[in-house]
């Protein structure tokens, strides 16, 4: 499976619930840390065996928890969300202690 093929895929299993970030179409990574969370959570979910609908569910809900804070922006605020549901459905799995 491509790279391109992949973020296919999560987009498609995103979009309604937790959307990717964008502008004018195109991905916002507005700092280096960005794309390297999605990249990661793309291969960790991977070798985890983990469905993007699993995935989903601790995203949403990590966004809900986790407000953007005062003068971050919308990108920072979804990435760090992203990592946060990242860590936990790996430790939910047995995956991280």
């Amino acid at each position: 499976m491509t790279g391109t093929t992949r973020l296919a895929e999560v987009d498609a299993a995103l979009d309604r619930h937790a959307p990717l970030p964008r502008s004018n179409g195109e991905l916002v990574f507005e700092e280096p840390w960005h794309a390297r969370a999605l990249g990661m959570g793309v291969v960790a979910l991977e070798h985890a065996g983990a469905s993007w609908a699993d995935f989903r569910a601790h995203l949403v809900a990590a966004i809900e928890r986790r407000p953007p804070e005062p003068g971050a922006s919308p990108a920072t605020a979804y990435y760090s969300a992203w990592i946060e549901a990242l860590e936990r459905l790996l430790r939910d799995r047995g995956l991280l202690p």
